[in-house]
């Protein structure tokens, strides 16, 4: 129940109108991007992103994404190539500490809803005869989890143009914690 009304205070705040700036048009900014993504168990890989955001006041900005990462490797052994898929959307509030005309710098933190398709193997030691034998069966799985995210963005808008750029890092849910760095371009809508 408390994710239901955590997902219902951060979708409240992105529907509600910035009352701070009487210039502000548009429904905010889409910001896509991709990066370097790391699950921590060792698999490495990529992620692709898209957000949309509004400022809703002159220190909170709101914040909805999809993202979807594949990972891959080999980090228990060589022998078996594991994976990590996920989609994951998030639902964030950011504290923009500097904004100027010029760029912004904003920290956040959100909830993240996440549907993964894993595979993993870990070892299991066989003895037989005195002598033991390790073996890597592999496991797959499907779901969903959900969990907290924390993220950076440093932002620099293009004067005249409507266009930024900027870059990203951030901890996430997929499956296990994620770590992600990479840059974006930002759209105002």
């Amino acid at each position: 129940m408390k994710r239901v009304y955590l997902f219902i205070l951060l979708l409240s705040g992105l529907a509600g109108k910035a009352q701070y700036n009487e210039e502000q048009t548009g429904i905010g900014t889409l910001r896509l991007g991709g990066g370097y993504t790391h699950d921590f168990p060792g698999l490495n890989g990529y992620t692709v992103r898209g957000e949309i955001s509004r400022s809703l006041n002159a220190l909170l900005d709101g914040g909805f994404a999809i993202q979807n990462s594949r990972l891959s490797g080999y980090p228990r052994t060589n022998s078996v190539k594991e994976f990590t898929h996920a989609t994951t959307i998030d639902f964030s509030i950011y504290l923009v500490p500097l904004r100027t005309e010029l760029q912004s710098l904003r920290f956040g933190v959100g909830y993240a809803f996440s549907f993964y398709n894993i595979r993993r193997t870990y070892p299991v030691i066989h003895e037989e005869g005195g002598v033991k034998h390790t073996s890597w069966p592999l496991a797959e799985q499907k779901g969903r989890i959900s969990g907290l995210n924390i993220s950076g963005e440093y932002e620099y808008f293009i004067p005249l143009s409507g266009i930024s750029i900027g870059l990203r890092a951030s901890l996430f849910k997929a499956y296990d914690q994620v770590s992600y760095f990479g840059p974006f371009v930002g759209i105002a809508l």
